[in-house]
């Protein structure tokens, strides 16, 4: 397997670009374009954010943006099997995955991860799903996905929110392979959230002492949370964590996300590969069979965002 190496910041006005496949190294500096960039990102954000109908501007942003900064590495792009986003707080809402590779939305073509962190991942993970934890708010899980995902895993604990509290997921921390939370949560400005129990938020320090294979939040903008992920990063021992970075469905896409990612899962064992068919999937159901328009296709079938957590180099 090929891997490609995208790593994105910005310096001071200048926005950077480092990639790696194989043997081979190649760096970027786009002078004086940080902000431009970083602003029709912004743009894209907040059109599948808000599900706004400005589907002219979002495509004159992915053209652009697309011709910037993914276009000059097509050469590698035609190489790999999976690309690997390492990116930093101050890019953690932009949407790489999204942007056009011959014509076509990249996270449409390869299995993509994301890391926050420089270091060796896994590529083709093969994780063991034998016990999970899973709490639901019936407000965000009106259809009951995790129930429905909990009869599938043998050891699986299904509570409802009511009967849930931090010492629940405490308690389960380092006993079970998976750990998923569907409930309402939201970001600030300053990409700093929680997610909320019993309208209780549930700290970052409980997020440092998991050590599930999988965490999974269906929970609004949980994907972008950087309060979460640092913790993640830098105290867990979980391997994968998946979160969608806008607002995502109570119910409907989210139903489906939550189980079609899971019968991958616990099919192969990938969650890379599980969440790449999922996406496909979920972006060919709304565009084809409910033909919904390509706005609402995305904030539907785009939303959750997958990361590896690294040990660091």
């Amino acid at each position: 397997m090929s891997t490609l190496w995208l790593e994105y910041w910005t310096e001071d006005d200048d926005f950077c670009i480092y990639a790696a496949i194989d043997e081979a190294e190649r760096s970027m500096t786009l002078k004086g374009q940080a902000a431009e960039i970083v602003g029709r990102f912004d743009a894209i954000y907040d059109i599948l954010e808000n599900k706004k109908n400005r589907e002219d501007e979002l495509r004159a942003a992915l053209d652009t943006l697309s011709q910037k900064i993914l276009a000059p590495f097509a050469k590698e792009l035609k190489r790999c099997d999976l690309v690997r986003f390492i990116v930093f707080e101050d890019l953690i809402r932009c949407a790489f995955d999204l942007l056009l590779f011959e014509g076509t939305h990249l996270f449409l073509q390869r299995p993509v991860c994301y890391q926050v962190a420089e270091g060796e991942g896994e590529d083709a993970p093969k994780i063991p799903l034998e016990s999970a934890l899973l709490i639901a708010d019936l407000t965000a899980d009106p259809e009951e996905a995790c129930k429905e995902v909990a009869t599938r895993i043998a050891e699986a604990e299904y509570v409802l929110m009511e009967d849930a509290d931090a010492g629940t997921i405490k308690d389960a921390a380092d006993q079970v392979d998976a750990l998923v939370i569907s409930a309402h949560g939201d970001i600030d400005k300053d990409n700093r959230g929680a997610i909320y129990l019993n309208e209780v938020a549930v700290p970052a320090t409980l997020m440092g002492k998991l050590e599930a294979w999988i965490v999974y939040f269906d929970s609004c903008q949980q994907g972008a949370n950087m309060r979460y992920l640092e913790a993640f990063q830098e105290e867990s021992d979980i391997q994968f964590y998946l979160g969608p970075i806008i607002s995502n469905d109570a119910g409907d896409s989210s139903t489906r996300t939550l189980i079609w990612f899971f019968e991958g899962v616990l099919a192969h064992g990938n969650p890379i590969r599980a969440l790449f068919d999922t996406r496909k999937r979920l972006f060919a159901f709304y565009t084809k069979e409910r033909k919904l328009n390509l706005i609402t296709s995305l904030n539907k079938a785009y939303a959750f965002r997958l990361y590896e957590l690294v040990e660091e180099e």
